[in-house]
């Protein structure tokens, strides 16, 4: 049974396999490799070849639709309907007789929505007018789940009867695959696909071939192996990944004593950063990469993207869309490094930060913001010139009083990374005590938190990210307790229950076309306005749920999970709501 689990080592050696051939003769990022007669079962280069076949051929009225997602995927969304004995919707492609030959089964990779699904497979060996070999299997609402399909487990069905004396299923035989919803449940469906794969010997001895030593000095990536080799890293399971390797040559540019300092055994944690900067987790092809502004690497940190000089992080791409079975390979002609300092080695190092310096050392808080803790954490720098506007017998005051001081500056800190193009999206953020949040907003075209100017935004650090802010925020005050605070308005709930339902009236169709991003942004710019109508609108425990639904969404990278965080917490909302405008008896 193939699995897609892999060490960072065994990883490159796929890589230097696939790239043998491939990455010397690239020289620009228009230039693409072969694909296979297989390819369309992998969906780094979109859904092409994929139809939907729906139950209108007997009347029914479900519906289906195929979209590319995010990451290189195919999404398959709709909605089931029983009305007119129908009761299915499915997507399919033929592939070439033979593709399958001597392997045992397939296997695929899904995130779908709790729904049990089928994987339907034709062959030469059995042609009926409706039906094949199938085989079900049930996901696991929004988590990536690994389904094996043995072939002598698949059952002949037509119309939805067994077929008796059916020839066993013969890999060779397949001539299209396909996955199926016929659960007899009516309702809203998704489900997304990653890859389908061969499972079995063949498979294996296929994905195996190659000289790793001579493919490695073809592809010009040897010190990267090496280097990868030293730091002992492995990279997320389950994940489709962009690589961005660069060639001996830039390791090559690197000073001795550096290079020296990474492969000992105190560089270790510096080198495992600085390679996991080169690795982002989603599989981009050129194409794609190059209509980003920003990537966010495993590091931790942003990648900038520049596509009228071809450059990543300042890194000239030299090679690109070398895919592997883990993602895509771009050859970099530069090694990317990242900032390698916490914020409190940021803080006591630059002048920008002197004042802010002293206040934290007073506090106490920088071990908070130090090596030792990874965070990720967001810091509001307040300038020099913004302590300056504190007059200085306050300022006095508030350095020599830990408690207010150490308040004042939990105001100042976010237990996430939030960098500038996130915030208006995000809209709000909670503070280092969790007893307060902060609100982004945009005035006279510049980024303010709490009415504060960000003058400097996006200063990378190991465990976060730094702004400058032009003034000191104030602490934040508790916020009341549900006990005291004050009953909610049926009438501020009608308007704060319409809002959520025109979301998810405009929402869903976006959602269902493919538009997962759109759908989200929809639902988190709906969540964040009903939250600001204050709990006479929701109620107390209403608006916190819907405030970690905004936290939770915030922390995926996946625009379907964000929007599916985003939908359970308005559903739970409205179902408050509902019961509150109930007319009194």
């Amino acid at each position: 049974m193939l699995r897609f689990t892999f060490s960072i080592a065994s990883l490159l050696a796929a890589v230097l396999v696939c790239t043998a051939s491939q990455a010397a003769a690239q020289s620009s990022p228009a230039s693409k490799p072969d694909s296979n007669p297989a390819s369309n079962l992998e969906f780094d280069s979109g859904t092409k070849g994929w139809q939907v076949v729906l139950d209108g051929v007997m009347g029914g009225r479900s519906t289906g639709r195929i979209a590319a997602g995010e990451g290189g995927t195919l999404r398959f969304t709709g909605e089931l309907s029983l009305e007119n004995n129908g009761g299915f919707s499915q997507i399919r492609t033929a592939v070439p007789e033979g593709t399958f030959a001597g392997t045992t089964g397939l296997l695929l990779r899904v995130k779908g929505d709790g729904r049990s699904y089928q994987c339907d497979i034709r062959s030469s060996r059995l042609r009926l007018m409706a039906g094949g070999y199938q085989s079900v299997f049930k996901t696991k609402a929004g988590e990536w789940t690994e389904v094996e399909v043995p072939f002598d487990q698949c059952v002949a069905n037509s119309f939805g009867q067994r077929v008796r004396n059916a020839p066993p299923l013969d890999g060779a035989s397949i001539e299209s695959v396909g996955i199926t919803l016929a659960d007899k449940q009516e309702g809203l469906f998704a489900i997304e696909v990653d890859w389908i794969r061969p499972r079995g010997q063949a498979a294996a001895e296929r994905s195996s071939a190659g000289s790793l030593a001579s493919v490695a000095t073809k592809a010009k990536l040897t010190t990267l192996l090496e280097l990868v080799k030293a730091a002992g890293i492995e990279f997320p399971k389950d994940a489709k990944l962009t690589i961005f390797a660069p060639t001996n040559e830039a390791f090559a540019k690197l000073p001795r004593e550096q290079v020296e300092f990474l492969t000992s055994a105190k560089g270790k944690p510096a080198l495992q950063a600085i390679l996991k900067h080169h690795v982002v987790a989603q599989s981009l092809e050129s194409s794609a990469l190059l209509d980003r502004r920003r990537l966010k690497a495993l590091s931790g940190q942003s990648l900038e993207i520049d596509p009228a000089a071809l450059t990543v992080d300042g890194a000239r791409l030299v090679a690109t869309d070398v895919a592997f079975d883990g993602g895509l390979v771009h050859v970099i002609d530069s090694v990317m490094l990242p900032e390698l300092r916490s914020i409190e080695e940021i803080v006591a190092q630059d002048q920008r930060f002197a004042n802010l310096r002293a206040a934290i050392a007073a506090a106490g808080l920088g071990p908070q913001l130090g090596a030792e803790n990874s965070g990720p954490w967001t810091v509001l720098a307040p300038s020099n010139d913004a302590f300056a506007k504190i007059p200085a017998d306050a300022l006095k005051s508030l350095l020599a009083d830990r408690p207010a001081l150490t308040a004042v500056l939990a105001a100042h800190v976010l237990p996430t990374a939030i960098r500038r193009d996130e915030m208006l999206a995000q809209g709000s953020a909670r503070t280092l005590m969790g007893d307060g949040t902060v609100a982004f907003a945009l005035a006279s075209g510049a980024i303010t938190v709490d009415g504060a100017r960000i003058e400097v935004a996006d200063i990378e650090a190991a465990n976060g990210v730094i702004h400058i802010i032009d003034r000191v925020l104030p602490a934040r005050s508790a916020a009341p307790a549900a006990a005291t605070a004050a009953p909610a308005s049926p009438q501020r709930a009608q308007r704060a229950a319409a809002i959520l339902e025109l979301a998810i009236e405009r929402g869903v169709p976006r959602f269902n076309a493919g538009d997962t991003a759109s759908c989200a942004a929809l639902y988190e710019l709906a969540i964040a306005s009903v939250v600001l109508l204050g709990e006479d609108a929701v109620s107390a425990d209403a608006k916190a749920d819907l405030s970690k639904a905004l936290e939770q969404g915030a922390s995926h990278e996946d625009a379907s999970e964000r929007a599916w965080i985003y939908r359970r917490a308005m559903d739970r909302a409205l179902a408050q709501m509902a019961e509150l405008m109930k007319p009194a008896n």
